[in-house]
């Protein structure tokens, strides 16, 4: 980041070009595939924590200024980190469900887990619904199905 803060330092440009900037090469390249991604809070509560350093040295904002997170965001006008991977989420599962059916990415939308003591199964359900089975002792089947 040390590479942008003669960006960021500019007196010329405006804060809306700034973080246009910010978008388009921060954040792009720090969240590259982050629709795949499995996180933690603590890991959420990181990137957050990054999102709202970089908001804090585009406006100039110093650490004993005491500007709170929440009035750093209403003027950066940037949706928190969370917020971002969940539309990212989202329109990753927009595009594999409008895919065709043949496709593998569809079909695994199809997958259903089933858990036992023992090990994980998962297979291909024929219908268009995703129910998720868990074995629960011997023979005992607790059925939850999610309609698309």
């Amino acid at each position: 980041m040390s590479q942008l803060d003669r960006v960021w330092m500019q007196s010329r440009l405006n804060n809306t070009t700034k973080f246009r900037v910010y978008n388009s090469c921060v954040l792009s390249s720090l969240l590259y595939a982050s629709e795949t991604w499995i996180l933690l809070k603590a890991y959420i509560a990181k990137l957050e924590a990054f999102h709202m350093t970089n908001q804090r040295r585009i406006l100039g904002i110093l650490w004993y200024e005491f500007v709170t997170n929440v009035k750093v965001a209403t003027f950066s006008r940037l949706p928190s980190i969370n917020e971002v991977l969940r539309r990212r989420r989202h329109s990753l599962f927009g595009h594999v469900r409008r895919m065709d059916q043949a496709a593998p990415a569809h079909q695994a939308l199809h997958l259903c887990h089933v858990t036992t003591e023992l090990k994980t199964v998962w297979h291909l359900e024929e219908t268009n619904r995703l129910s998720a089975k868990m074995l629960v002792g011997a023979g005992h089947h607790e059925h939850r199905s999610l309609s698309f």
